[in-house]
């Protein structure tokens, strides 16, 4: 009862989305004071910037992958012994899973009672200041360092929030090192519309005589990252090495995070970690004398790996120094191995289904994780030798171009495509993934059967249903003309090839969409909650046919998990001369899911919310 209230109070200090748009329209002066803000709630907490600078922190930004360099990080640390303290956003199921220790999401007693005392610190002193409470984020943000100082942890690992150089967790003076992912166009409305402009705001988070590595970016981005650091007087800024030039002692390199890009993270992790522990070693070097064994580590030899000199052409061109790589200790490989890190890349197996759940949500990390989902679903299709059957659910928040996010999908040739708002579903308690909310910021009593208008972990006040389900109408129109668009494309090349050269990817995708029309016959047309139905078509010329995937715009995330489920349930029959007499297949269904974490973290509760703690069957 005490986590639900805390969660209710919580909620009170989202802001709605009237207030974010004017803060959007005044974003530079918000936040140039948004620092200046956040320090003055923190002192009201109990909490000043000298007993932050007691902490012992990894600060990592970028537009993709900081989470999972985060997480990468926080695993071998714990790996090797120490104790940690874990801040990211935005949560999937529950708003404690924010605030870790040693990997572990908050204890619901403890985020009640860490919650409360700043809470009321914040209440008692309100009248005294005007009435003014922080923000969500921003008390997140403090009461984060107030749990990470009361529990003593070893290591802090922070994620920024947006950007960096006015974030909320940029009130940190003095961290151990600084961490820059990849970059790329994001929240734009806030950081500027050039990458430039972006990279200024990542680079920001480095400070005075504090070392600081960034992955390889676009050239533009690199000289702004190299600059801002340099101005700052960071005492040095290093680009990353290829992961090839690590000595892993023999041992095949193992990840517990899928797709090739998180190799990138890795190397950027070790990096962070190497320079953490040396930091140990010098400033308590007792302590370090003293720990688990695992703990010491008295040098880390380098490596006698070289890499590629084309690897490192961004940091070469703008006369940037990339950091040696260097003998990995056992610890920091299991670390690496057993990193966990839901909703990015993961793959969760059902009975004739496998939901493949990646949060990403811009252009660049969509391409990847449509590279991702090829080459697992083309293994595992392989495996199966089965008939398979593709499906995709996705949704996406903000203002995001829907054509830019859908474009890289369009070459996974789905069989259907649902799309749906942030919403679970009254299947499931009526919890919102995204909002409960209408207009005037009151809960709809009856939008989702079983509300019962407390607010949830993962309401959100920054939109509303009405919305959201207009945001995914637009989602599939574009979808559609982006399918549209690549058929008439492969159209043509495929009345120029196929008879001469005829590919086995063509029949693989020619018997993967057999049957693809009985589907939409299987799925009852009077369905109260499918908005809209697109009827199965092909797009054919006098000598080639090529299906059309099957569209709806559903209104829950339940509706679209049952809907994707239903693909399984059909009995194939074998079109060609050669198979007729074949025994009947049901199909293995392999869903898709992106766009958003919002909606990756209402999967996650519909299917189980112990996959935020523990990996899939």
């Amino acid at each position: 009862m005490q986590t639900r209230e805390a969660v209710n109070e919580l909620n009170t200090l989202q802001s709605n989305a009237s207030v974010l748009a004017q803060v959007q329209k005044k974003h530079k002066d918000h936040g140039k004071n948004n620092l200046e803000q956040v320090q003055k709630f923190a002192e009201r907490a109990g909490l000043t910037l000298d007993k932050l600078d007691e902490l012992s922190i990894i600060h990592v930004s970028g537009t993709k992958g900081k989470g999972s360099v985060c997480a990468l990080c926080e695993s071998m640390l714990r790996a090797s012994g120490y104790k940690t303290g874990f801040f990211s956003s935005p949560h999937l199921v529950e708003v404690r899973e924010r605030i870790r220790i040693n990997g572990k999401p908050l204890a619901k007693d403890a985020f009640s009672e860490y919650f409360f005392t700043i809470f009321d610190r914040l209440q008692e002193t309100k009248a005294s200041h005007g009435g003014a409470m922080p923000a969500y984020f921003r008390f997140l943000t403090i009461m984060a360092f107030h749990v990470f100082l009361k529990e003593k942890v070893d290591v802090a690992v922070i994620e920024v929030g947006l950007g960096g150089s006015y974030d909320c967790t940029n009130i940190i003076r003095k961290p151990v090192v600084v961490g820059i992912t990849s970059l790329g166009l994001d929240h734009m409305a806030i950081l500027g519309d050039t990458i430039e402009e972006i990279a200024w705001h990542k680079a920001a988070i480095s400070k005075p005589g504090r070392p600081a590595f960034t992955v390889e970016q676009q050239e533009g981005a690199m000289n702004v990252v190299m600059d801002t650091a340099n101005k700052i007087g960071v005492s040095s800024i290093q680009c990353i090495p290829d992961i090839s030039c690590y000595d892993f002692s023999g041992i095949k390199l193992r990840l517990g995070l899928a797709g090739r890009h998180q190799l990138t993270n890795a190397s950027l992790a070790l990096q962070l970690c190497k320079t953490w522990v040396q930091n140990y070693q010098e400033n308590y070097p007792q302590q370090y004398k003293d720990g688990p064994e695992s703990q010491r580590t008295d040098a880390f030899l380098p490596a006698e790996a070289v890499s590629d000199p084309e690897l490192e052409s961004s940091a070469a061109k703008v006369g940037m120094p990339v950091a040696d790589g260097f003998v990995v200790p056992s610890h920091f490989m299991k670390g690496l191995e057993e990193c966990y890190w839901p909703g990015r890349n993961q793959v969760v197996k059902g009975e004739n289904l496998t939901y493949y759940i990646d949060g990403a949500h811009t252009p660049r990390s969509i391409t990847v994780c449509q590279e991702w989902f090829i080459s697992a679903a083309d293994e595992e299709a392989w495996i199966l030798d089965r008939p398979i059957k593709r499906i995709l659910i996705f949704n996406s928040t903000g203002n995001r171009d829907e054509y830019s996010l859908l474009k890289p999908l369009t070459d996974c040739q789905f069989d259907g495509a649902a799309f749906c708002p942030n919403i679970t579903g009254e299947s499931v308690s009526g919890n919102s993934a995204d909002s409960l909310t209408d207009d005037s910021g009151k809960a709809p009593g009856g939008a989702m059967g079983n509300n019962d208008g407390k607010k949830k972990d993962q309401t959100n006040f920054n939109t509303t249903n009405e919305k959201q389900l207009a945001r995914c109408k637009c989602n599939l129109i574009a979808f559609e003309n982006l399918v549209e668009e690549e058929a008439q494309s492969d159209l043509l090349l495929t009345i120029q090839d196929v008879a001469k050269n005829p590919s086995r990817e063509w029949h693989s995708r020619q018997s993967r969409h057999r049957a693809t029309s009985s589907i939409c016959k299987s799925t009852p047309s009077n369905d109260a909650r499918t908005l809209q139905s697109v009827p199965q078509n092909m797009y054919q010329t006098d000598s080639v046919k090529v299906p059309k995937a099957a569209t709806k715009v559903l209104d829950s995330i339940s509706d679209a998990l049952h809907w994707a489920a239903t693909w399984a349930d059909q009995e194939l029959t074998p079109e060609e001369p050669s198979l007729i007499g074949s025994k009947k297949q049901k199909p293995h269904v392999q869903v898709l899911i992106t766009g958003s974490l919002h909606l990756v973290g209402g999967v996650i509760k519909v299917l189980d919310p112990e996959l935020v703690n523990r990996p899939g069957s």
